[in-house]
């Protein structure tokens, strides 16, 4: 253990996971601030961390459940109980030859972390909250570019030069969930000269910092976007060299073809963005020295694979890749397998645990995670059997929760479907009143991991140490060292390593150090720049062809070999019964996992935080509705409806309502009397059916049409 001081380790606030330095009293955490080692900022869930360390809603030790699941009624039992018995059922489902029906949900926090060792080893499944967020934009990257893209795939704001134009298309990232530097990167490359343009039906806090706002229409990011790329082949305006050069042969004439009929004023009537501005953001971009567009999840998001498509077509076509302000291509930071490496299982084969029509076309998509939405479906067609959570909380925070919550209790023959839920929790949440077994983890200040290229925030060869940096209470233990528990009793050929500190021992030794070493050097280990055209180097880029692929010939049985304008279904249907767009965003007092930041008394504060989340309405709608400040007000959708209050403001579109995302929450002391709703409820269609996320990338249910009714 740590002595008193100022420790380095790494935040979980949020999936940013910024560095940061802990300081220490007695040992007991006192204060939170950003290393300077890793451009040295925290935002202020970060800061907020302290509350979430000294909780009296944390959980100590191991619980069984007694009653029906979702009653919340549970037993305290030892830890050796729990993984015995937890172990025991794993080993079954193995026998039976069924180890694929096994998924443990989690945030990876890189990609040889013990937990998905364990899952390749086993023979199971990782399913993540991603898909809520990039996996279609790192589909695109892969079919595009090749090779594996950064979490989030970020510009790199740092490099942007004078008169480079940083594109914000539905991205908070004056919001959160960005490393806490990246707002001053765009604040100091804005001083550098550089134009910065949101993209936003909402007014957000990036847009009070822009030199130009775009309102555009929900879902019309695509149509946007292949409006610009009409506007620069038809003036000739794209980057000839780097097209000549590195576009694969053939694949600018047929978009050529493809875009004849996309022209601005068509596009226009799409996204509601004037022609002329469309023309107008084109020209700026093809003259720039740079374009960086950062997208991440934009509350438009409605056709994310056709998006992300059409992002790296733009990013192509206008000679913005790996170059200074552009896209940046990111290094995987080498180090050690570590040996025997386990076989994954085969995920076309075992087809996931996707259902429905389309579930043989859909697999073409090549979605490297698996929706945590689909676990309802999977109970449903007994395809998941074991399911082990750990830093997610789908039974409030991901699209269905209800859905989800029904099918974890459907029961056939008198034994529920889902034979086993396991949950890891820092305090109990809505999720894990529905587990069998709940098990106490350990906060970050209280458990080491390995962060490193591609799930944290960097462009070369890096790595930054989470490290302990207090005692734990009780007997929490950290979900990493539960699975190497598991693994040496259920795998031990891949799991002959003494634990977690010589498991990434032995991964570090790749770059020749230890993380005693890594300790030593403050936390933080980057090397080096990240470099720029790094493709010319290695020959070329990740692709079959070497060369940036435009055109996806392996998605034409899907009619998705092109980006697709058209707005995304659920923003055009049923207009009349519900004429208003919801749309969700988050703020930088919350994340979506609920109880974390939920349960945040500094971050729930009236004054100094976000204690609801209000429905916001466009001033001129709410005069047309004779509605005013305050007022009670129900949305409702398809699918179900919520009451909350209403605030006023100039900041969204007439046709929008805002609603933050991650409420809802009634689990914890502040939680419960904190007040806000979930926009999951009025989320249709998720979990149910599946009909409208295969066929349009997998990320659109994040809004949906709503009513809004006084009372």
């Amino acid at each position: 253990m740590q002595h008193d001081g100022w420790i380095p380790t790494a935040c979980y606030q949020c999936k940013a996971e910024c560095a940061i330095l802990a300081r220490v009293e007695n040992g007991r955490v006192k204060e939170i601030r950003g290393n300077p080692r890793a451009r040295g900022k925290a935002c202020v869930k970060g800061m907020a961390g302290v509350s979430l360390q000294y909780s009296p809603d944390r959980l100590t030790q191991p619980l069984k459940r007694t009653g029906e699941r979702g009653e919340g009624r549970f037993t305290p039992i030892s830890w050796e109980q729990a993984i015995e018995e937890i172990g025991d059922a794993m080993a079954d489902l193995r026998d039976r030859g069924q180890a694929h029906k096994l998924t443990a949900s989690f945030f990876p926090h890189s990609i040889t972390d013990p937990k998905w060792r364990f899952l390749n080893a086993y023979g199971g499944f990782i399913n993540t909250a991603l898909p809520h967020c990039d996996s279609a934009k790192i589909v695109a990257f892969i079919k595009t570019f090749g090779g594996v893209p950064n979490h989030h795939i970020p510009p790199a704001f740092y490099t942007v030069p004078k008169g480079g134009v940083m594109l914000l298309v539905g991205r908070h990232a004056f919001g959160g969930l960005d490393n806490a530097a990246v707002p001053q990167d765009i604040l100091d490359a804005r001083e550098r000269g550089a134009k910065l343009v949101v993209v936003d039906p909402f007014f957000t806090q990036d847009a009070s910092k822009a030199d130009w706002w775009i309102p555009i229409r929900p879902s019309g990011d695509t149509a946007l976007f292949l409006g610009m790329i009409h506007h620069i082949l038809d003036k000739k305006l794209y980057d000839e060299d780097f097209v000549q050069h590195w576009v694969r042969e053939g694949d600018l004439q047929r978009l050529k073809d493809y875009v004849k009929d996309k022209t601005p004023k068509a596009m226009s009537a799409l996204c509601d963005v004037p022609a002329s501005d469309i023309k107008k953001l084109a020209e700026m971009c093809a003259k720039a020295p740079s374009v960086g567009i950062d997208s991440f999840k934009g509350i438009m998001l409605g056709q994310a694979l056709d998006f992300g498509h059409v992002w790296t077509i733009f990013l192509a076509l206008t000679g913005n890749v790996d170059n200074p302000g552009g896209q940046p291509m990111p290094d995987v930071t080498p180090l050690a397998a570590v040996e025997p490496v386990p076989t994954p299982p085969d995920l076309a084969e075992l087809g996931f645990h996707r259902t429905g029509p389309d579930r043989d076309v859909f697999g073409k998509y090549s979605f490297i995670m698996e929706p945590t939405w689909y676990q309802a479906q999977a109970i449903k067609n007994d395809s998941l059997k074991i399911l082990i959570n750990s830093e997610a909380n789908p039974a409030l925070t991901e699209m269905g929760q209800e859905a989800w919550r029904q099918a974890v209790t459907l029961k056939d023959n008198g034994r529920y479907k889902l034979e086993l839920l396991v949950s890891y929790e820092i305090m109990h949440s809505e999720t894990s009143r529905y587990a069998d077994y709940v098990l106490p983890d350990t906060s970050y200040f209280e458990r080491w991991e390995l962060l490193y290229m591609p799930w944290w925030y960097n462009y070369g060869h890096g790595v930054v140490l989470r490290q302990p940096v207090v005692e734990a209470p009780g007997q929490c233990r950290h979900s990493n060292e539960v699975f190497i528990e598991w693994g040496k009793r259920l795998c031990p050929e891949y799991f002959a390593f003494a634990n977690d500190i010589d498991y990434y021992d032995r991964q570090l030794a790749g770059v020749g150090l230890s993380v005693r070493a890594l300790q030593d050097m403050g936390g933080v280990w980057s090397p080096g720049t990240m470099g720029f055209r790094k493709y010319k180097e290695a020959g070329g880029f990740g692709t079959p062809s070497k060369k940036v692929q435009l055109y996806w010939e392996d998605l034409e049985v899907a009619g998705q070999a092109w980006p697709r304008p058209d707005l995304a279904p659920e923003y055009t249907v049923d207009a009349e019964t519900y004429p208003f767009v919801l749309i969700s965003y988050r703020s930088i007092f919350h994340q979506g996992s609920g109880q974390w930041t939920h349960n945040n008394p500094q971050l729930r504060d009236p004054v100094s935080g976000l204690q609801e989340n209000m429905a916001l309405v466009n001033t001129n709608t709410a005069e047309r509705l004779g509605l005013a400040e305050g007022d009670r007000v129900k949305l409702i959708s398809r699918s179900g409806e919520v009451r909350t209050s209403v605030k006023l403001t100039e900041r969204i579109r007439p046709d929008c309502i805002g609603l933050h995302h991650g409420f809802g929450s009634q689990m914890g002391r502040v939680a419960v009397l904190g007040a806000g709703v979930s926009d999951n409820l009025l989320i249709p269609d998720a979990g149910e059916t599946l009909s409208w996320q295969d066929v349009i990338g997998g990320e659109s249910h994040v809004s949906t049409r709503v009513q809004l009714v006084k009372g």
